[in-house]
């Protein structure tokens, strides 16, 4: 017989792993699903999107004018550029208006038509590839 606390623990990371499929949003607020969803993305060359759409998230949150557009030419020439090494797949006009936004000014706002464009792609793409997937589903239907 298990422990009650070894078996009430398996059954809440069990609990966990399902909520995962609720929605994209509650995937990456969990540090495992971020973790389980970025090695997927990075099996299918595609966890540029997530790697940027978390930047993002972190840019946003800078308080500093001064730090504010130093991370702002990072992520656009890391990740926006057209010349950009990571490459994210955005439409040319949001493209062009990150790019104008940027020359306005930094703010935590630039990258927003970036970042919504990325995310559908991952929500509506990537993401229900990864419910399907033998990583998501296995850990999905541990214990039934």
């Amino acid at each position: 017989m298990f422990p009650l606390k070894i078996i009430f623990g398996f059954y809440w990371i069990q609990l966990e792993v399902l909520t995962w499929a609720q929605s994209l949003e509650v995937l990456l607020t969990n540090d495992y699903g971020l973790a389980l969803f970025r090695h997927f993305l990075r099996s299918e060359f595609s966890e540029e999107n997530l790697d940027f759409w978390l930047a993002v998230e972190r840019f946003k949150r800078t308080r500093h004018l001064s730090k504010m557009a130093a991370r702002a030419e990072k992520i656009y020439d890391e990740f926006v550029s057209t010349t950009a090494a990571r490459q994210v797949n955005v439409d040319s006009s949001v493209r062009e208006m990150t790019n104008q936004n940027l020359h306005l000014g930094a703010n935590p706002a630039s990258f927003q038509l970036a970042q919504d464009q990325i995310f559908g792609l991952m929500e509506t793409d990537s993401y229900p590839r990864f419910l399907r997937s033998h990583l998501y589903t296995q850990l999905a239907n541990q214990g039934t």
